[in-house]
This record gives structure tokens, C-alpha cells and sequence, in this order.
């Protein structure tokens, strides 16, 4: 069989040195730990990460559906809210993008695919739809549902959560493009992928010039390498068997997932970490590359893919993460009274909706104003979109500086749960077990603030550093210094609104006994 010819995909004008498609960074590859390019080289690495999750997917649902109602007890409840939430801020933290790779929804595919080749048509996703407004929708969506709904007290939504999620993942899949779910849809991978913009790990091209002559582009078309052309299907380009450098085995190897190429990716986001890319490169040149949590961020990748939409979608998950953990303080609930009697309303939905249109304005608002007076600072005039377009990055950071601190605050409080909770589970169902659940409580609460308040501040150093790179990258001379002062005054103010809000009491939820004192 002859190699299949795919289209070609030209590297943008003005790349970097040696040749490079756009300019990448270029750290250490941490995929020459020993033994780690081998395992996700292997056809089924990824199928071995998500099983995992899948089975814990098994449990939160049954037990959510039919286990005691009592939500410190429950695993719906503390493994989605208390666990999973604070694992996910710590491996964006530490390594990356790592729970969409490993993410069980996308075992739905292959059932998905299955009835789509029944199916006499494939529906387009609307024109319209294809940026990240719709995300923006969802995910407010589901922060408003968390808080009127009392999700994180209630086994039996979130039961229903998870397979909502299930049922969503696979219906999008069988009725269009595969990726559409991840890319446009979904709240929790696009939670992931903004805040990816800080994680210290990036997929890279290990040299640019092997990509520059690779005619098939198999890290997003995908491959097919047989020792015999004739077992090929030919629905992917043709490799043969002996042209694939370190072989990791015959068969169809996927490509990219969300329709990126490696050698001009210069941003995490859409990045699901499914590494196909690792796996379908037939010769060897994908790299986890180390870099730095600003590097992104400070290099404005987004202009180019997302535009305004994605960058609007920052700037907000900056103040509703702000109002999560203040929905969870005192200051709340005298808010919400007042609320009630300027409205004459104590319909606590509709005042919940009042709360998150103010935040959602009110910060929007506030983040142009400090975007808007620092480009006028620098003497760049007054262009909203463009303020925010530059300016956007720093809240993004900030964001997820007090996202994390508050899923670590949470997730510390209740970290080893798991074992006595799991242990519950099956002596609800009759098992002889008699669960420890003062293992619930391991954390000294002294530790608590100190740890969030960190976490929060880091990330507003980072914040303060986007801020003085972005002012020397776009402003001349004297005018740089001018443009960064009133978006570091902000982020001055901002921070320490957050430290206050993390240094309040706050509702121990989904927690059966609160931190050792």
C-alpha cells in the first residue's frame, strides 16, 4: 500500500531558531525519565490511566444512587467535591493537564463511534458555537447549580451529575466531530485547559525541522503501521513498520483529539494530555517540555486561536472562584439577608442569580477599568478589547491562585476521608468493616491558612511578574513603567481581598469533622 497523502498544514511565517514552526519552550523533556516514553508510547497507555477513574466513576454513582444520603459518608459527594476538585488544582499545579488525559468520558468513544458508522449522517457543529462563549455559559452554569442546589450535600445530584456527564460526553460523540465535546462542551476539560495556561509543562516538537519534512503530519491526522500494507484499512496515512523509530507495535494510532499539531502549538489549551500525538509520531520527536507557569501566558497565545471569548472567560473564572469561597464565609449569609430585604424576596434561587450577575458584571467591570488605565498609563489610548486582549493574562493567574488555594483548603481537611468513606461503602452494603473516621480529620488546622494563603499569594507573584513582562513587551522606554503601576495596584488589592476571604471561618462542606486543632 502507498502512503496515504494528508493535508499539509504550513508552519506560520517568522519562526523561531533551527528552523522551528512557532517558538516553543524549551526546557528539559520529562519524557526521558526512564521507562515513561515507553509506557505512553504504548498503544494502551492511556486506557490503563482511565480505568482507574472509571471504576471510581462506578462507585460514585451507585453509591450516590442507592448509599446512605449523608454526604461526609457518601463517595459521590466527597470523592467528586472534596477529592477530586483538589487533585485536580494540585496536578495542574505540579504537572499539568493530567485528568483529561486520564479521563474516563472518552471510554464513551468507542461505543460512540460504533453507532456513528450506523448513523446516515454526521452533524456539523454550529459556526457559531465553535469558540469558548457557550463554555463560559456551562461553567457558571454548574458553579450557580453547585451553590442553589447544595450539590456538595447531596449524593443523589451528584450521582446524577456524573452520569449526565457520561450521557452528554457519548451523544455529542455520536452525533458530531470527535473532540467537539472536549473542545466546546464540556466545563470540567475547559476548566482544565484554561488553567493549563499556568501548569509548568507544555507538549512540544523536540526538533522542528523532523516535523518541517514529516509529509503526513500523523500527530494530528494519526497513523497506520503494519509489517504487511495490505492489513492496513487506509483510513489514517501509512507508515511502514520499519520507517517508525523505537516501534511501539502494529496498528491504528489516533491522532490529536482537538485538532492541534504539535510543532506549532504554543499554548495548553484544547490539550487533553491524551499524548496520541506521543504514540502516533512515528518518529519519536514529541517532548513533555518543563517550562516555566508564565511562560504561556506572558507570550499572549491566545490572540491568535480564541480571541476575546476565552480571554472574557478568564478574567470571570477570577471572580467566580472569589465568589465560591465567599458564598462560604459569614459575610455571605448577612449579605444575602440584606439582599432579601432590599428585594422584599427570599426566593433563594433568584437571589443566588442576583449575587452572580453582580460578581460577573462587577468584576468585569473592575478588570477593564484596571486593563483600560493601564494602557492609558502607557499611553496607548483607550481600546477596551485590546486592554483586555493584553491585560487579560494576569487575572487568568490570579484566578488560579485562589481557585487552587481554595480546593487545597478543602481538599486538606479531608484527604485521607477517602479510606474510611470507601469503607463505608461496603459496610453499608454488609461487609464487616468497621470504618476509622477520625482518619477524616488529620490536617491541624493551624496549618490551613498558612498553606491557602501561600498557594494564593505565589500565584500573585506570578500575577505581579505577567504584569512588568507584559508592560516591557508592549510598551517603549519610560512607558512601560507607567503601564504597569495601576495593573500591579490591582493586583495588590485583589490579592488581599482574597487573603481575607481565606482567613474567615469558612463551611467545613463535605467534611465529616472539621481540621485537627
Amino acid at each position: 500500500m502507498s502512503r496515504v497523502p494528508l493535508p499539509q498544514v504550513a508552519p506560520p511565517a517568522g519562526g523561531g531558531r533551527g528552523g522551528a514552526f512557532v517558538r516553543q519552550p524549551r526546557g528539559p523533556d520529562l519524557l526521558r525519565i526512564p521507562g515513561l516514553r515507553r509506557f505512553l508510547r504504548w498503544r494502551y497507555a492511556r486506557l490503563t490511566l482511565q480505568l482507574p477513574l472509571l471504576i471510581l466513576a462506578v462507585f460514585v454513582i451507585v453509591d450516590g444512587l442507592t448509599g446512605r444520603q449523608l454526604a461526609p459518608r457518601n463517595l459521590a459527594t466527597t470523592a467528586t467535591w472534596l477529592h477530586y476538585r483538589g487533585l485536580v488544582v494540585v496536578a495542574l499545579a505540579i504537572l499539568g493537564n493530567a485528568f483529561c488525559g486520564a479521563c474516563p468520558l472518552m471510554l464513551t468513544r468507542g461505543p460512540a463511534n460504533f453507532v456513528k458508522r450506523r448513523l446516515p449522517f454526521e452533524l456539523r457543529w454550529p459556526a457559531r458555537l465553535r469558540n469558548k462563549w457557550l463554555v463560559a455559559v456551562l461553567l457558571v452554569a454548574v458553579f450557580y447549580a453547585y451553590e442553589a442546589f447544595d450539590l456538595w450535600a447531596s449524593p443523589w445530584l451528584s450521582a446524577w451529575l456524573a452520569i449526565a456527564y457520561f450521557v452528554g460526553a457519548f451523544a455529542i460523540d455520536v452525533l458530531f466531530p470527535a473532540g467537539t465535546f472536549c473542545r466546546y462542551v464540556c466545563p470540567l476539560g475547559n476548566f482544565n485547559f484554561l488553567f493549563a495556561s499556568v501548569s509548568p509543562t507544555q507538549i512540544t516538537a523536540t526538533d522542528p525541522d523532523v516535523c518541517r519534512t514529516c509529509a503526513d503530519k500523523p500527530c494530528l491526522h494519526g497513523r497506520e503501521t503494519y509489517a504487511d500494507p495490505a492489513r492496513a484499512p487506509g483510513e489514517r496515512a501509512f507508515v511502514p513498520l520499519d520507517e517508525v523509530v523505537r516501534p511501539n507495535g502494529e496498528g491504528s494510532f489516533p491522532g490529536c483529539e482537538t485538532n492541534l499539531l504539535v510543532p506549532t502549538m504554543t499554548s495548553n489549551m484544547d490539550c487533553t494530555s491524551c499524548m496520541n500525538c506521543v504514540r502516533a509520531c512515528p518518529y519519536d520527536n514529541v517532548a513533555l517540555t518543563v517550562r516555566s507557569p508564565g511562560w504561556e501566558l506572558q507570550q499572549a497565545p491566545w490572540r491568535r486561536r480564541w480571541g476575546l471569548p476565552l480571554i472574557v472567560l478568564g478574567v470571570m473564572m477570577l471572580y467566580w472562584g472569589l465568589l465560591n469561597a465567599v458564598a462560604m464565609i459569614p459575610p455571605f449569609y448577612d449579605l444575602a439577608r440584606g439582599l432579601a430585604t432590599l428585594t422584599g424576596s427570599r426566593n433563594e434561587p433568584f437571589l443566588l442569580a442576583l449575587v452572580f450577575a453582580a460578581f460577573t458584571v462587577g468584576g468585569g467591570a473592575l478588570s477593564l477599568a484596571a486593563a483600560l488605565a493601564s494602557d492609558a498609563a502607557g499611553g496607548a489610548g483607550a481600546h477596551p478589547r485590546r486592554a483586555l486582549m493584553r491585560w487579560g493574562y494576569v487575572f487568568v493567574a490570579m484566578g488560579f491562585g485562589f481557585w487552587a488555594a481554595h480546593y487545597l483548603f478543602h481538599f486538606l481537611t479531608g484527604a485521607a476521608s477517602i479510606v474510611p468513606v470507601f469503607e463505608h461503602f461496603f459496610a453499608w452494603r454488609g461487609a464487616d468493616l468497621d470504618p476509622d473516621w477520625a482518619l477524616a480529620r488529620w490536617m491541624p488546622s493551624r496549618w490551613m491558612f498558612p498553606i491557602s494563603a501561600g498557594v494564593s499569594g505565589a500565584y500573585a507573584l506570578l500575577a505581579a511578574y505577567l504584569t512588568v513582562r507584559i508592560a516591557l513587551r508592549d510598551f517603549p522606554g519610560a512607558r512601560a513603567a507607567a503601564a504597569m503601576w495601576p495593573m500591579l495596584a490591582f493586583v495588590v488589592i485583589l490579592t488581599a481581598l482574597q487573603i481575607l476571604v481565606l482567613a474567615q471561618p469558612m463551611e467545613m462542606r463535605g467534611t465529616l469533622l472539621g481540621p485537627a486543632g
